[in-house]
């Protein structure tokens, strides 16, 4: 026994950007206005979160690729006034390390353990998602691998 939890295995997605869309007005359908928008002109979103802030201001961020950056923020731009954006901020050079397997929302701590493991290696995290089956996150992409590293330390990966 190793003590290692099993999951279904590691990806990792390079070339992303991180947009992150801050202090937009109450009342203005941030998120369905914004996803809409890019995903019309052909733009995939990888990894998404929203939240509002304790001003009650609307927040977004999202991972694109790194080649749809400008198409992007031009899209975003048109719409910043109309929607009481208060800016748009980008990160790039990130990636997204995801990690996977059956039953992820009936186990715990699977994403305790993946935060614990990069705390350790002192990975920076910049955004997290997770679904039912998996754990993602976004990171510098010179640090992505020493992330994976980390994560094949503490999992049982096939």
């Amino acid at each position: 026994m190793t003590g290692k939890i099993a999951v279904g295995g590691i990806t990792r997605t390079e070339g992303l950007v991180i947009i992150k869309i801050l202090g937009a007005g109450a009342g203005q359908d941030l998120v369905g206005r914004a996803l809409s928008g890019l995903g019309l002109k052909g733009i995939n979103i990888s990894c998404v979160t929203s939240f509002a802030d304790r001003d009650g201001l609307n927040n977004l961020a999202f991972a694109i690729s790194a080649d749809d950056l400008d198409q992007t923020l031009g899209i975003l731009q048109a719409m910043q006034d109309d929607m009481e954006i208060g800016r748009i901020d980008y990160q790039r050079r990130c990636t997204a390390l995801s990690i996977y397997g059956p039953h992820f929302s009936e186990r715990p701590a699977i994403a305790g353990t993946v935060f614990e493991a990069t705390g350790e290696a002192g990975v920076p995290i910049h955004l997290i998602a997770t679904s039912f089956s998996t754990v993602t996150f976004l990171t510098d992409s010179d640090r992505a691998a020493d992330a994976e590293a980390q994560l094949r330390e503490h999992f049982l990966v096939p």
